[in-house]
């Protein structure tokens, strides 16, 4: 009774142990949904960036950052009317700005769109610009007007060409942008540079020169000014600025979040290049981030992995106990992920150890106390506890979170493009010397797991053996009880055979992403220990019992010889 009591305690501990380890929010190659809640609650809400834009009057990007995040009250959206009846140029600006009112004050069209460069086309309209910026004593908007009508352009036409409007529109942006002070001085500085280099008609300049006015012509054909404006302050370098329009580009339906995630993030290099790591994912897990505002589309760009997001029945279990979870786990982790996996790993590895433990009170109850066995202290026996504990730690993280068998290398999607599309994709960041990397972790992962199971094997055999060798029984009895247990010191080739014919399907079926050798290794596993374990602990100790055996005999027939 007492042995059955001290078993079920052990196992309901496991169980607990094993529970609190799932609640660490903390996955190998995701993040979790709570810790990037966390990271936004612990930064500014979409509420309050939404104030800051309308208190602002900067209705255009107050308007797409609603739209992104699905957040917006009756008194933002009344405040953002009465704007728009006190000021109806708002709705084509997105907000104040004194040198593109000024424009609008010198042109005659009737305007009906809000992008920028289509108001730009109109021969008219770029000549009034260009007059207002005859007084300029910008030197960087001076060297843009010089390159107006640039030669040796490739993609683009000049100024002067029937068909310049679209290049004459994206200079004369970049130079009111710079005119107004929305680019920072070190960019504006850069532009006009590059500028200055084009009109003196060297090639690299030119074509430098060409991109930066195709990157503003993606960026200005969707965006009002003032939204514009507002990407052009968190442009550090001309990269930014290009890399901003390639997203524009690569995903033109979803105009709304990329300005937003922007925006949040003041990086257009972290969401270009998490774009491009996560295609699969990458959309749907933004989406989440922006409703909870620019923490957590810090936090999740910074961590360049999904969001993790179980299914089936370990989603049901995860979501059972997740109203149960500390507070503290979520902040661990988000604080410092590498201490919530090592906390997740501690408390599923002390839950294997009660499962071990478990086990071995069990056994030890299910048979005869006249039997000798090993005692639980002996060292083969405590490293047998630790190994199974191992494999309870993989069996549980890899159920839990079946990404850590996946490679993060996917086949790039053919999003829609214009005319303007650079020839590198977004995807084209991915390395194969990256996705080879990834493809080697799961490789070792699945080894790993393999070579555990084998040295549990090994731990049990040698165990048996111990016990064997405790027993007072004689020695021919003893080989009997060896011959007895043949089957368990073959166990490792069967269970290599078996992970090996179980990885071949995994494999074949999509899923497991590992490469051949990790399915061969199990195999392979299984005779170098069976054969380290007959060779090295079985054969030596059952030639020991053969020899005592025979000796008895042999001194009888010297017996025999002697009285003859």
């Amino acid at each position: 009774m007492v042995a059955l009591l001290n078993t079920t305690f052990l196992l309901a501990f496991a169980v607990l142990l094993a529970v609190a380890g799932l609640l660490v929010p903390a996955q190998l190659r995701s993040v979790d949904q709570s810790v990037v809640a966390l990271a936004g609650a612990r930064d500014s809400s979409v509420e309050d960036k939404i104030w800051e834009a309308v208190n602002a009057a900067y209705i255009g990007p107050a308007q797409r950052i609603a739209l992104a995040t699905g957040v917006q009250n009756a008194a933002q959206h009344a405040r953002i009317q009465e704007l728009l009846e006190k000021n109806p140029d708002f709705s084509i600006t997105g907000g104040p700005d004194r040198y593109f009112e000024d424009f609008l004050q010198l042109s005659a069209t009737k305007r009906r769109s809000a992008a920028v460069i289509p108001q730009l086309l109109p021969r008219s309209e770029r000549a009034s610009l260009s007059a207002l910026f005859a007084s300029s004593r910008n030197r960087n908007v001076a060297a843009l007007l010089q390159i107006r009508d640039l030669t040796g352009l490739l993609r683009l036409h000049p100024a002067s060409h029937a068909a310049g409007a679209p290049y004459d529109a994206g200079i004369l942006t970049l130079a009111l942008l710079i005119e107004g002070g929305h680019f920072q001085p070190g960019l504006a500085q850069q532009i006009g540079n590059l500028a200055t280099l084009a009109a003196a008609r060297n090639p690299a300049a030119v074509h430098a020169c060409e991109d930066l006015v195709i990157a503003t012509l993606s960026l200005g054909r969707q965006l009002d000014y003032r939204s514009l404006a507002s990407l052009a302050q968190i442009a550090k370098k001309s990269g930014d600025w290009s890399q901003m329009a390639e997203l524009f580009r690569a995903q033109p339906e979803r105009i709304a979040a990329l300005y937003t995630a922007l925006r949040f993030a003041n990086d257009p290099a972290a969401l270009y290049a998490y774009l491009a790591t996560q295609p699969e994912t990458a959309n749907a897990d933004l989406d989440l981030a922006l409703r909870h505002g620019p923490g957590a589309v810090t936090y999740l760009l910074q961590s360049e992995q999904p969001i993790h997001r179980p299914t089936s029945l370990p989603g049901t279990v995860l979501e059972a106990i997740a109203p149960y979870r500390p507070q503290s786990f979520a902040s661990i982790t988000l604080a410092n992920h590498s201490m919530g996996l090592l906390l997740k790993f501690s408390l599923l590895f002390l839950a294997g150890l009660a499962f071990a433990w478990a086990m071995g009170s069990a056994w030890r109850s299910s048979i005869s106390k006249a039997t000798i066995t090993v005692s639980k202290n002996n060292p083969m026996v405590m490293a047998r506890d630790v190994l199974i504990s191992l494999v309870v730690v993989l069996t549980i993280w890899t159920f839990f979170e079946p990404d850590v068998l996946q490679s993060q290398d996917s086949l790039p999607e053919s999003g829609p493009r214009i005319e303007f599309a650079a020839a590198d994709t977004l995807q084209s960041l991915k390395s194969p010397v990256k996705a080879m990397q990834e493809l080697n972790q799961v490789t070792l992962l699945v080894l790993a797991l393999f070579f555990i199971v084998q040295l549990v094997i090994y731990s049990f055999c040698l165990i048996k053996i111990r016990e064997v060798s405790k027993q007072k029984l004689s020695a021919a009895l003893k080989i009997q009880l060896l011959e007895n247990e043949e089957n368990l010191f073959d166990f490792g080739l069967y269970v290599g055979l078996g992970g090996t014919v179980l990885s071949l399907i995994l494999v074949a079926v999509g899923i497991v992403e590992a490469s051949l050798m990790a399915a061969y290794a199990s195999t392979l596993f299984g005779i170098l220990f069976t054969a380290l374990l007959k060779v090295m602990h079985l054969r030596p100790y059952r030639r020991g019992l053969i020899i005592e055996a025979g000796a008895p005999n042999e001194a009888d027939t010297r017996l025999k010889d002697s009285a003859q």
